[in-house]
């Protein structure tokens, strides 16, 4: 049985020097639908990233607060991503709060551990529990189709060389593939600034500060129905 959920997000970064560090800042937004049994939506954002001891043994972590809430049911949840402390302390540490529509202000679960490993849960009633650990669980590999089925300017097709040259170390082709659709999508912007056109999304549909999916699951589960019922008559 398909689980009918789909993921929407935008995300844009800005980078930033930090002396020993470079932090990069993940700005936007991830809506979770859940279509069955009836909708639910959930919104939330994205922790940034630091890579550490960039002029020695560079290492990366995640840092800073995070939302995830919905406005069907009411529920919602902080999360924060705990960076490790200058002289000591722990890598990946993270605690969450889950609060209800009932009571906003005292949570009734909080949550944790490690954000890539062992995640703890204790309840209101003091009742604590395994919530996850991220490392038993089963990975399901993405599928996708074959490259070669794949249209010019899907991701996998179009930055396969670059991935080609980072799988087998040869950063020289990986680099040199990288210009050049860079170099390529740069010419194709001056012609378009030539013949005054404006680039116009196939799958992506601007609203505001975000972006919308042209063809939603929901949208595709209707015409899948509907197609299964057939036409209806007057």
């Amino acid at each position: 049985m398909r689980k009918q959920i789909s993921l929407n997000a935008h995300i844009w970064t800005k980078s930033k020097f930090l002396g020993l560090s470079i932090g990069v800042h993940n700005i936007g937004h991830a809506t979770l639908t859940l279509h069955q049994p009836c909708r639910e939506d959930y919104v939330l954002g994205f922790p940034n990233g630091y890579a550490r001891s960039i002029f020695t043994v560079p290492w990366v972590e995640l840092g800073g607060p995070v939302t995830i809430s919905s406005t069907q049911t009411g529920y919602h949840a902080r999360v924060e991503f705990l960076t490790k402390p200058f002289f000591s302390g722990e890598k990946n540490k993270i605690n969450a709060q889950v609060f209800s529509p009932e009571d906003k202000k005292k949570p009734f679960l909080t949550v944790d551990g490690e954000w890539n490993g062992l995640m703890t849960g204790k309840w209101s009633d003091g009742r604590t529990e395994r919530f996850v650990d991220v490392k038993k669980l089963n990975i399901i590999k993405k599928q996708s189709r074959k490259i070669a089925e794949q249209e010019i300017h899907e991701s996998r097709r179009m930055w396969k060389d670059v991935t080609r040259g980072l799988a087998t170390r040869d950063i020289d082709q990986a680099t040199d593939a990288k210009f050049y659709l860079e170099e390529k999508q740069r010419s194709e912007a001056r012609d378009r600034s030539a013949h005054s056109e404006t680039w116009k999304p196939r799958m992506f549909i601007p609203a505001g500060d975000t972006w919308i999916f042209s063809e939603p699951l929901e949208q595709r589960l209707k015409l899948l129905q509907k197609a299964k019922t057939g036409p209806t008559t007057n």
